[in-house]
């Protein structure tokens, strides 16, 4: 029955569900300007939120400062020693104050507001660059290993509390909770993109002038993301009252058989395949090609990475994240393989391109999977125990397979690794296949 005109004229000014056929032109267009607007869910996505684009372009600016340092650190200490033991424990050093720590971090950045955490280790960061650009410059002492060792260990420190609060900080950052694969990727992205460029900018400031400058320079970067952090917007933190303990994640990641299986995989990552950038400086001294050759080692893998953080923020949610999860470990571990195999340096980079793209197709879509499954009162603490896997299991990594280079060689060394990497992952694919087989089956709509 139609309506009798006149009868809403008291009513709400929102448009009717008016019947197509006898809406006018006037009547069109008040419905679409009603309409709610829909955010383009493009590859970009995350960065439509202005919170994000901020801590996305300070980081591309600090991160690519923390590559110059990490790759001036590894080179300096090559240089003072020419002992790939050397090269194993700076990293060894790093890891076990972040091993220490890295729980209590997680605590933190549960119960205090992530940006001031943030704060405070990016300012702390940037002094202990200060420092050792200081030392390598022989101010007020010549540089000796035991300094970077030093430093490298109160970083570990100031790291543990950085990584928990800057990964539980995406979810922050991102009104949608839909946005969160987006923002995952696109951090992945830019990680790279400084990955890349940070090596580059390294090689040519160790080629024309000395380490100190690219520590410095590392300093100078922090600026960028301390300032991004501060300009932010952010809702007033309420702090939440809980009565669990600190082990929490662990107690999450151990009742949750599908977060237990990507968190062990990651630390099999982590001390097996990722520690084999430690042997790059070794490599290029292989290959005879100096500073310039180790930064294009580490840069070219960063340019791999890169691709494969683009590809995700396109394709990712097309991409099954189990597949990309397991397939990206296991090709990964097999290009790892084929670099020890390698005797030549332009055949190396090709190889160190792809192992760099599986890489973050396994790392990101780990990560991605993890942060989806967590809730938000415990993601502190699993994001803690996640990155006490991925960053704290790396540097013993790197120590091991520092340690068995030295007795048989950079090549044989990585293959070790690689192998006993792929036959987990093969392992923890399978575990994953047993258990979807065994799971009862999904009630019918």
């Amino acid at each position: 029955m139609s309506e009798a005109p006149g009868e809403d004229n008291h009513a709400s000014p929102s448009p009717a569900p008016y019947r197509t056929e006898a809406m006018t032109q006037s009547d069109v267009d008040t419905a679409i300007a009603s309409a709610p607007a829909i955010k383009p869910r493009g590859p970009l996505y995350a960065l439509s939120f202005r919170n994000f684009r901020l801590f996305f372009v300070g980081q591309l600016i600090s991160v690519a400062g923390t590559w110059m340092n990490s790759v001036a650190q590894q080179w300096l200490i090559w240089e003072l020693t020419h002992s790939a033991r050397w090269l194993g424990l700076i990293s060894g050093a790093r890891a076990i104050p972040y091993v220490i720590f890295a729980l209590h971090g997680g605590e933190v950045a549960d119960r205090f507001p992530r940006r001031a955490v943030l704060v405070w280790t990016q300012i702390l960061s940037m002094l202990l660059a200060f420092v050792t650009a200081a030392l390598a410059a022989h101010y007020p002492i010549p540089i000796q290993p035991w300094h970077l060792a030093v430093l490298a260990g109160l970083s570990g420190i100031v790291n543990a509390y950085n990584m928990p609060a800057q990964q539980a900080f995406v979810t922050d950052m991102v009104e949608e909770r839909d946005a969160l694969p987006n923002a995952i990727a696109l951090n992945s992205l830019r990680f790279n993109m400084a990955r890349f460029v940070g090596p580059v900018m390294a090689g040519v400031v160790l080629v024309r002038t000395n380490a100190a400058v690219c520590f410095f320079l590392d300093g100078l970067s922090f600026l960028a993301v301390i300032v991004s952090l501060l300009m932010m917007r952010l809702p007033a933190f309420t702090r939440l009252e809980r009565t669990d303990s600190i082990w929490g994640g662990f107690t999450y990641i151990r009742d949750t058989p599908r977060v237990l299986r990507l968190v062990l995989l990651i630390g099999a990552g982590s001390i097996f395949a990722w520690s084999v950038s430690t042997l790059f400086p070794m490599l290029a001294d292989q290959f005879h090609r100096g500073a310039g050759g180790f930064s294009l080692l580490t840069g070219v893998n960063g340019v791999g990475a890169a691709i494969g953080g683009a590809a995700l923020t396109i394709w990712g949610d097309r991409l099954p994240r189990r597949y990309a999860v397991y397939g990206g470990a296991i090709l990964f571990c097999i290009s790892l393989i084929t670099l020890s195999l390698s005797h030549s340096f332009a055949l190396s980079l090709a190889i160190l391109i792809w192992a760099g793209f599986m890489m973050i197709v396994f790392a990101i879509s780990a990560q991605t999977r993890v942060q989806e499954e967590v809730p938000d009162d415990l993601r502190g603490r699993v994001m803690a125990v996640y990155s006490l896997v991925f960053q704290g299991l790396m540097p013993l990594g790197s120590l091991e397979i520092g340690f068995l280079a030295a007795h048989l060689g950079g090549p044989e060394a990585i293959r070790i690794n690689a192998f006993l990497c792929l036959v987990i992952a093969v392992g923890l694919f399978a575990w994953s296949q047993l258990s979807r087989r065994s799971a009862p089956p999904l009630p019918s709509q």
